[in-house]
């Protein structure tokens, strides 16, 4: 029997529904409806509107979610794809952690102590959780690709015959033989050692950074220098500085000895025979000088010294040259049979 009551009061529910009065229940949306495929990129989390689940891309299926992450993220966008309100499928994270489906990297794998190793052509991407006391030491050799990360500082690694990317937080020791190494310095005071036939970088923006670098072939570089970094290099290696705000030191027996551009009180020891020069002292008193006993004739050049009183010691039989002295107090120190040039007025040779 019909209650008439009861049919009243469905009748008014109905009713404030149709204006507004109560909310409908949220649609869910199909599992194969999730997201665009390729390249696109939804917007974080909201359903696509052309998802392929014959093809597997965008799709959220059971067996489609992996490829779905896969087609989206290739491109490294690292987009949510595919999740949507209604998708339930796993695709939707696959770019954002390292090494995951179509995110593009090397699985991250954590190591402490001497567990950090790498060899016989792989790609290793290594993060240390080690701590001060006890760090890693990181090992990369035989064609093998290094990605090394040492948050707590202080880690020593050797990379030999190899290629290795290290990102420190300070006072790391990275030796290199016969390889490329690339030290990326936070917190300051890394040392790196390299021989013959490596290329070694160290970008040092806090500082105190010193390399060694030693034998024919191998070139080394600091860059970024806020102040201290020192390099010694020997032995037909070649060094360079591009830049230092100041108290940089160098000292060069190789092909190459340049330091860029230097802030204040820089300093250069050139070794016999050898060529070497400071680009600009922006606030001056920089200085190169000879050392070495070998009979052979040395280029020295500081080619503008806008910030005054730097100075050359021009030994016997060297050429020695100061540009621009813009403040003044420029000098060169002659010896007899040194071939010595000043261009400013503000530069004055003095014959020993």
């Amino acid at each position: 029997m019909t209650r008439y009551g009861d049919f009243g009061v469905g009748i008014v529910l109905s009713v404030a529904w149709l204006f507004g009065c109560g909310s409908a229940p949220e649609a869910v949306p199909a599992a194969g409806t999730a997201g665009m495929p390729g390249d696109s990129t939804p917007d974080d989390g909201s359903a696509g509107e052309a998802g392929n689940p014959d093809s597997g891309e965008g799709g959220a299926d059971a067996t489609g979610g992996d490829a779905g992450g896969s087609g989206g993220l290739s491109a490294g966008k690292g987009g949510r794809s595919g999740t949507g309100k209604g998708g339930t499928s796993s695709a939707g994270m696959a770019g954002g952690d390292p090494g995951s489906a179509g995110g593009g990297g090397v699985l991250s794998t954590s190591c402490v102590a001497d567990a950090c190793s790498c060899s016989g052509g792989q790609s290793c991407n290594l993060a240390c959780i080690g701590t001060v006391s006890e760090p890693c030491s990181f090992e990369c050799n035989t064609n093998a690709s290094c990605n090394l990360g040492c948050p707590g500082g202080l880690c020593p690694g050797f990379c030999r015959n190899a290629s290795c990317d290290l990102t420190c937080d300070g006072g790391c020791d990275l030796a290199c033989d016969a390889a490329t190494c690339n030290t990326n310095c936070l917190s300051g005071g890394c040392k790196s050692t390299c021989t013959s036939g490596s290329d070694c970088a160290t970008k040092c923006t806090t500082g105190g950074c010193t390399t060694h670098c030693a034998g024919a072939g191998a070139d080394c570089a600091i860059d970024g220098c806020v102040g201290g970094c020192s390099m010694f290099c020997t032995d037909g290696a070649s060094c360079h500085l591009p830049s230092c705000q100041g108290g940089c030191t160098l000292e060069c027996d190789g092909p190459r000895c340049d330091l860029d551009q230097c802030g204040v009180g820089c300093t250069i020891g050139c070794d016999r025979g050898r060529t070497c020069q400071i680009g600009q002292c922006t606030d001056g008193g920089c200085s190169i000088h000879p050392i070495g006993t070998r009979a052979a004739h040395s280029t020295l050049v500081i080619a503008d010294c806008r910030g005054g009183y730097c100075s050359i010691e021009c030994a016997a039989g060297d050429t020695c040259t100061i540009g621009a002295c813009g403040r003044g107090g420029c000098t060169i120190n002659c010896a007899p049979g040194a071939i010595c040039n000043c261009t400013d007025a503000n530069c004055t040779v003095n014959p020993l």
